[in-house]
């Protein structure tokens, strides 16, 4: 046969047609046990749940395209109607009565461009949609970051953000928003309280559905003093959310106040490793120190279940501490265990007290979280939490100075020291960031070198990938400083530092749209963190690039006041007033930032920069209002 006869006799496939998309992809939770345990039941079942199902998605415009008797994929030309869809059906599903309340839909939703083929959907769009369902609780719906944007400003729904995360097959981490089941919803807010125990019994584990890393702003208006969400003026608590209190120091020894307040930090830091688990920044838990609290009280304020408190003691090499883990919902305490011995055993200690909190929780911790402290001399592991409870003191250029050679004496004791290496890299590029070293590139060499180290002994450290994005932003290096800060989100959700700093970078890539969110996850996780005036600076900033000048002024008025010696959020404000005809208050914004940064210019302001060019076109506004407020060219 020739060449031309058989070219002619292969089958002709038309290109596919591609467009964008609503992709709304669920399947039934159960069908195969169902099935397996009483056929007939489960096909009844089946077909008034397809029903319910497939007459909804016409209801809602949209089509379906694909089905596999238990799952089918069906397109929206927009977003929102396919979310009123997912809630209708699942709505419809959990108040039925007889075969059609049986089972209950995993939905997930993204937008994206799809493949049309003789009817049927492909494309990669089509499985992140199959991803997000995947991962979906029973009853819930899973949106990616691209279709939440489309219905972000919907007052009636409450979204919860779980953060960027790895999908199966899928190259780049999806940031995942959840809307909880019906049932969950209100299960969270009347929940029975059995006894822990009894819970444990019964095998209760850490689905996807019960993790709630992030919650998204309420929108109702109704929030709790620290911006938890609420429902019907209560808080809305996550199942395994907690803070870690700063232990009591009653060694009568205000020198000994950084171990009591280092064995908390780092129980916090620890527990935030553990699946599922949503703790408190130590930042904020360290509000609390020094003075008496009431753990119910506090989880009314922060929006927590648990609290874990407790004192220590420590002199003549020995060391005592108690600790105690309270359900604030029925003020019940759920443990309590208390150490007593010799200095050298604290890291030993610490390991067991994180473990015995763990099987309290019903929690299996990562064994990799504790192992950092072992093997390691005491004298350098004292160092080191000196070094680090300097820097968890308000953000000072002296503080730093402090801590820097502490960490340095703990390497020359103890050169492996993980912790040594991370303190000294955050004082090395906290220096660099700030302006406070005249060896820029060295300093930035040499904390680039300690965490290296630490990555290349556990790939899977938080806090190192955290500073290695902070070198990368330090180096003006913005999508790795972002790809950084998005590692860090997916080894411990509960780090408030990342979620701010990678709203910054946001700005600097020309997604300032995409700051809020981020700074609204680490004010939800630190409400009263030292550090809480410089995210709700660069919250007004990312509004002032926007150009939504008058939204950004309560921002950096709450900034401003929150740190009267933080500077920033003055030279914001004299932007924004300028630029709304308020001339004297733009004054006197400018002449208090003056008088904090004196000498200071439009061509200094200018060094803070990147070459992307939405940045650099929402830059000019800045400069406008600068201009107009009375700074400087040069």
């Amino acid at each position: 046969m020739s060449e031309r006869t058989n070219r002619s006799a292969a089958p002709e496939w038309p290109t596919p047609e591609r467009r964008p998309a609503a992709i709304f992809a669920a399947d039934i939770a159960g069908y195969s046990k169902a099935m397996h345990d009483d056929e007939r039941g489960a096909m009844q079942a089946l077909q008034a749940t397809r029903k319910i199902a497939d007459h909804l998605i016409s209801a809602h415009h949209g089509r379906i395209a694909n089905t596999a008797g238990d799952s089918v994929l069906a397109e929206f030309a927009r977003v929102p109607d396919a979310v009123a869809c997912a809630l209708a059906v699942q709505r419809a599903l959990a108040e039925a009565k007889g075969h059609a309340g049986r089972f209950r839909l995993r939905i997930g939703i993204h937008l994206g461009d799809v493949m049309v083929h003789e009817g049927d959907l492909f494309g990669d769009g089509v499985n992140i949609a199959a991803r997000l369902q995947a991962a979906a609780e029973p009853g819930g719906l899973r949106l990616s970051e691209a279709a939440y944007r489309e219905v972000s400003d919907r007052p009636d729904i409450r979204f919860v953000d779980l953060g960027a995360q790895r999908l199966k097959n899928i190259a780049r981490p999806v940031r995942i928003y959840a809307v909880p089941s019906p049932e969950a919803a209100v299960s969270r807010i009347r929940l029975p309280r059995p006894a822990l125990a009894a819970l444990l019994l019964a095998g209760l584990g850490l689905a996807g559905g019960l993790a709630w890393p992030h919650v998204a702003p309420e929108r109702r208006g109704m929030a709790s003093p620290a911006g938890t969400p609420t429902v019907s003026g209560e808080p809305a608590r996550p199942p395994l959310s907690l803070v870690v209190l700063p232990l009591a120091n009653q060694s009568g020894d205000p020198e000994q106040d950084y171990l009591a307040e280092q064995i908390a930090e780092d129980l916090s830091a620890d527990l935030a490793r553990a699946p599922g688990t949503f703790v408190i920044a130590h930042g904020t838990a360290r509000s609390y120190e020094g003075r008496p609290v009431a753990p119910r009280a506090v989880g009314r304020e922060l929006g927590v279940r648990y609290v874990v408190q407790g004192s220590l003691r420590h002199g003549a090499g020995q060391v005592r501490f108690a600790v105690q883990l309270t359900d604030v919902e029925t003020g019940a305490a759920l443990w309590a265990d208390r150490f007593d011995g010799a200095r050298a055993d604290l890291a030993a200690a610490q390991d067991a007290l994180i473990a015995q909190v763990g099987r309290a929780l019903g929690i299996r911790l990562l064994e990799a979280a504790t192992q950092g402290r072992a093997g390691h001399p005491a004298d350098a592991v004292d160092l080191v939490m000196r070094g680090q409870a300097l820097l968890n003191r308000p953000f000072a250029r002296e503080n730093h100075a402090g801590a820097r050679p502490l960490f340095e004496r703990a390497l020359a004791l103890d050169p492996v020291n993980a912790h040594a290496r991370l303190g000294l890299a955050e004082v090395l590029v906290d220096g660099v960031l700030n302006g406070w070293t005249g060896e820029r590139e060295g300093d930035l060499d040499r904390a680039e070198q300690a965490v290296a180290a630490v990555l290349r002994d556990d790939p899977t450290h938080p806090f190192a990938h955290y500073l290695r994005g902070e070198t990368l932003r330090a180096r003006a290096r913005y999508p790795e400083a972002l790809a950084a800060f998005d590692r860090v989100l997916a080894l411990n959700p509960s780090f408030a530092r990342a979620h701010a700093y990678r709203g910054l970078i946001h700005i600097f890539l020309g997604r300032a749209e995409e700051t809020e969110a981020d700074i609204a996850a680490a004010l939800r996780l630190s409400p009263k963190d030292p550090l809480v005036g410089a995210w709700l600076a660069r919250d007004g900033l990312a509004k002032l690039h926007l150009g939504r000048d008058e939204a950004a002024i309560p921002a950096l008025q709450r900034a401003a006041a929150v740190n009267p010696l933080f500077d920033f959020p003055h030279l914001y404000l004299a932007c924004a007033f300028a630029r709304l005809g308020r001339e004297a208050e733009a004054r006197a914004s400018l002449a208090r930032f003056l008088t904090l940064r004196p000498g200071y210019t439009i061509a200094r302001y200018r060094k803070l920069t990147s070459g992307d060019p939405t940045f650099l076109a929402q830059r000019e506004r800045i400069y406008d209002g600068l201009r107009r407020a009375g700074l400087p060219e040069r």
